[in-house]
């Protein structure tokens, strides 16, 4: 095997080779790797050239050993609707980086919206030892009651906050999101706003809905309910299938607001298709991002989410929950951001 200039083979390091490299001791780059720097007050200087030289070079874990050792797989599970979803897409992205900084891995799983898929996920990742776990759940709290395995599975919930929950739970402002989305929507179509909703009982959704709500009410719009139209799948044949009902009807608003990304793919296959083109004088609103949306030729409004900060503040409750900490039922909310784009409204 060919070695690099220090004698030492290519690729990740050991944790013993990541002592030698820096100078420092086995116990020290232990607890920098684990992210424990600030617990057991590692010098600063210290914790930036054991994290310098871990990016540079990686980090190789002997797992088996020290799951032996530890009883512990050092292996996160997650589990959320679908991972080709933009946003769950990039949320599994920043996990995962979470994890391998740490020594940890990721196993993922998708549960579609399905009850049944999703026990049958969790109850595969808690079966390969997985010591904690990050779920977007499509089941309220009590169905998580009886998660063990020998000891307790940490546990945290994203995207969804269930009311009265006893987990962790960290969300976007979906409520203000909504209501800024919908206040813009009716100040620049003077009222004329549709919504095109899917799963309108999740939690998140029913944030954005009430954010709607609230933005319509004191626009002083009248037959709010009626401009809410929802279905049960979210998937763009479904959005396509509401625009399509909402234009034989006889009624093609100036602006659209969707629920999700998918919606809105379901309203331009429709558009195209009824239109030959997007309509010049429509306005899109949607939540997520995609740079596809900057291509778009009409104005387009658009919540971005933070995953970074959604990421970040998830695996610090995991990491408190797996390193012997209470399950706290706290809640956390991440800011969200408007972003226009297109032709000037």
């Amino acid at each position: 095997m060919s070695e690099d200039h220090g004698g030492r083979r290519p690729g990740p390091r050991t944790i013993g080779e990541i002592a030698e490299a820096t100078g420092f001791s086995r116990t020290t780059v232990r607890f920098v790797v684990a992210g424990q720097a600030e617990r057991h007050r590692i010098k600063a200087e210290t914790r930036d050239r054991i994290e310098a030289y871990v990016a540079a070079h990686g980090l190789v874990v002997d797992h088996a050993a020290r799951s032996l050792r530890t009883r512990r797989s050092e292996a996160v599970g997650l589990v959320v609707p679908d991972l080709a979803n933009a946003f769950f897409a990039r949320l599994t992205a920043e996990l995962e980086e979470r994890c391998r900084s740490t020594g940890r891995v990721l196993l993922t799983a998708s549960s579609h919206e399905d009850p049944d898929r999703e026990a049958q996920a969790v109850a595969g990742l808690v079966g390969r030892g997985v010591d904690g776990l990050v779920v977007a759940p499509c089941r309220p709290p009590a169905a998580f009651k009886g998660l063990r395995r020998g000891g307790r599975t940490a546990l945290v919930m994203v995207d969804r906050a269930h009311p009265a929950s006893p987990y962790p739970t960290v969300v976007s402002d979906n409520r203000a999101a909504g209501e800024r989305l919908a206040t813009r929507l009716i100040e620049i179509a003077e009222s004329d706003v549709e919504v095109l909703c899917a799963c309108p009982d999740l939690p998140s959704i029913a944030d954005r809905l009430a954010g709607f709500r609230a933005a319509a009410e004191a626009a002083g719009l009248t037959t709010v309910e009626g401009r809410i139209h929802a279905t049960a799948r979210d998937e763009p044949a479904a959005g396509a299938a509401l625009l399509a009902g909402l234009l034989a009807d006889g009624r093609r608003p100036k602006a659209l607001m969707c629920s999700s990304l998918l919606m809105l793919e379901g309203a331009l296959s429709t558009l195209v298709g009824r239109f030959g083109r997007l309509p010049e004088d429509l306005v899109l609103g949607t939540f997520d991002h995609h740079p596809l949306l900057d291509a778009l030729p009409i104005p387009i409004l658009s919540v971005r989410q933070d995953e970074p900060a959604i990421a970040a503040e998830a695996f610090a409750c995991l990491l408190a929950e797996m390193e012997g900490g209470p399950r706290l039922a706290t809640r956390r909310v991440v800011p969200v951001r408007l972003v226009e784009r297109g032709p000037t409204p």
